[in-house]
């Protein structure tokens, strides 16, 4: 028999993962499960506490309260990005998809919030320097 949540804890994580927060998967015991580390959006919080999701692979499977587990992950870059990848363009010193080096020019330059975003998130990162646009 499944326990459900009371009110109060469904509130909390309705507050915790609201619509359109991206997440990524840590733990999912179904055979159509997507695979461990696939990212997604929530679309909501059902009565039960099941995050509803819509997983990038296509999938549309919720994390189960009590069951399943995900992670929220950081969206979008934030302005501070931005202005620290405009900086290291601005000195000349590298082609900017060497990420390493725009990586090692960012910590000497103490542009720490860069160096941190491109551990994770290196296709947002390309796809900014390819069109301008945040993912």
């Amino acid at each position: 028999m499944t326990n459900f949540p009371s009110k109060e804890i469904v509130e909390r994580i309705r507050e915790h993962f609201p619509a359109g927060t991206r997440v990524e998967l840590m733990k999912m015991d179904d055979l159509q499960a997507p695979p461990i580390g696939t990212c997604g959006t929530v679309q909501g919080v059902d009565d039960i506490g099941s995050i509803m999701v819509v997983w990038d692979n296509g999938s549309s499977l919720s994390v189960a309260y009590g069951e399943d587990s995900c992670r929220k992950i950081r969206s979008g870059m934030s302005d501070t990005v931005k202005e620290q990848i405009l900086t290291v363009r601005s000195t000349g010193l590298t082609n900017m998809f060497d990420v390493p080096a725009v990586q090692r020019i960012a910590y000497e330059r103490d542009l720490y919030d860069l160096v941190l975003f491109l551990e994770e998130h290196k296709q947002e990162y390309v796809h900014f320097i390819l069109t301008g646009e945040c993912k």
